[in-house]
């Protein structure tokens, strides 16, 4: 993917969060999913939990009340909703991509939940990992999650029009990704969206990417999970 390309698509991912900012906190006040609460559980007290792309903060929901917490998200506005929420913790404004001024080794979980979707470009994905598995304490854990976009069926025929365009030469996206309409709950549309579809092993991929071994690799409630250790 050419770097102008990759600009583009990093600035609509930010300004389409700058515009649903409430309207996304709205759409994340159901019941947290039940995969999370498993691997939140997990956590034991006292542990030290980097949450990497925290929208809402509303992971926290799902974890112990007795742990070290940071969430780090690069949407000012979600950032103000978490801060508004959970006034007791630490959120800060900052891209996975440069983490240069957090620690190394230095948390016992890392979550980056429906996140690398929004990276375009594989590069910057295992930049992303990369960067986040030198925060990871030798030992710790971290948890990746991306949705199987081909599992849905508004989906794959996007997936299939990009793909085919990108096989014709007309496309300057990746193979398995999309653009498409945000809408509000008016049925309104508000900003265009990017994700990145994933095949399960192009997920596998970013363990020895990262120099992380991988501890479980699935599919459950129409997501991939990808569970990583160092």
């Amino acid at each position: 993917m050419k770097q102008e390309t990759v600009k583009k698509l990093l600035r609509l991912v930010k300004d389409n969060y700058a515009a649903i900012a409430v309207d996304f906190d709205i759409s994340r006040r159901k019941e947290i999913g039940s995969e999370i609460r498993r691997l939140a559980e997990e956590v034991g007290h006292g542990a030290k939990v980097l949450d990497a792309g925290c929208g809402n903060g509303r992971l926290l929901e799902a974890l112990p009340d007795n742990i070290e917490y940071l969430g780090l998200d690069n949407s000012e506005a979600l950032i103000a909703l978490a801060k508004k929420k959970y006034p007791q913790k630490d959120f800060r404004i900052a891209d996975i991509l440069d983490l240069s001024d957090r620690p190394d080794n230095n948390y016992d979980y890392i979550f980056c939940l429906a996140v690398i979707l929004h990276l375009p470009g594989r590069d910057l994905r295992e930049q992303a990992v990369r960067n986040l598995a030198k925060k990871l304490k030798i030992g710790g854990r971290m948890i990746i999650s991306v949705w199987d976009l081909y599992g849905y069926d508004k989906f794959r025929p996007l997936i299939r029009n990009t793909n085919w365009k990108k096989l014709l030469g007309w496309s300057p996206l990746d193979y398995g990704d999309i653009i498409f309409p945000w809408k509000n709950s008016r049925g309104e549309t508000v900003s265009d969206r990017y994700y990145h579809a994933f095949r399960k092993k192009e997920l596998a991929a970013l363990a020895p990417a990262a120099g992380l071994a991988t501890v479980k690799l699935y599919k459950k409630d129409g997501n991939y999970w990808l569970i990583m250790s160092k």
